[in-house]
């Protein structure tokens, strides 16, 4: 991964692109400077046209050839951070015969991005949050009543505020819990790979089969 992008790009997909995507864009100072929340793939693609030289992290497996079970990147990274608690949804052909960021994946290659130049990588939020904000421990806010993910969420937004800025015009989602979440998670996809250029990372998996990044612990 080179060191000089000008802007981070975080994306939290809709695996069935039935629901909207988020996604975030921050500047080499780490300020917030665009959200796109659509289920069109040309509106979600459309940042990663106007900011050039950028680097994308996304919260979703983006290439699947396995029928079954986990994928290899997906092995190697349990190797690694099981012992932590973290555990990875299995992803495969048979489960998702349809896989929305595959699509999400091959538009974005249609401008210029792609595992074989590394400007775009998997990431995985839970891996993140527990290295930054959680001295090494899995942070649950997925599956919980409205009322307490919000509480959660809250929780996070104040330590995702400690490395990048959100200007008050980008709170429009924050009435709807499940948008809020989205929201957040693609900022946590931005500052992953924002902050993997400066400083080290471990990437599992190949350009066949997706490169994941992960901070490193």
């Amino acid at each position: 991964m080179k060191r000089h992008f000008d802007h981070f790009c975080g994306i939290d997909p809709s695996w069935t692109g039935k629901k909207p995507t988020a996604v975030s864009v921050l500047d080499r100072q780490f300020r917030l400077v665009d959200f796109v929340y659509s289920k069109d793939i040309e509106r979600i693609v459309q940042p990663l046209r106007n900011y050039k030289n950028a680097v994308i992290g996304v919260d979703a497996p983006l290439v699947i050839r396995n029928e079954t079970g986990h994928r290899p990147n997906e092995k190697e990274f349990l190797k690694h951070f099981a012992r932590f608690g973290l555990s990875l949804y299995p992803v495969n052909r048979r489960r998702y015969p349809f896989f929305f960021p595959e699509k999400l994946y091959e538009a974005l290659k249609t401008i210029g991005y792609s595992f074989q130049k590394g400007n775009i990588f998997e990431v995985y939020p839970h891996a993140t949050i527990l290295v930054l904000f959680n001295n090494m421990r899995v942070f649950h806010y997925k599956k919980l009543r409205s009322e307490e993910k919000l509480e959660k969420l809250e929780y996070l937004r104040k330590k995702i505020e400690t490395f990048i800025e959100i200007p008050d015009d980008f709170d429009a989602v924050r009435g709807d819990v499940k948008s809020y979440e989205d929201f957040l998670d693609s900022l946590v996809c931005a500052i992953t790979v924002g902050l993997a250029s400066e400083r080290s990372f471990l990437t599992f998996g190949n350009e066949d089969v997706g490169i994941l990044l992960v901070l490193t612990p």
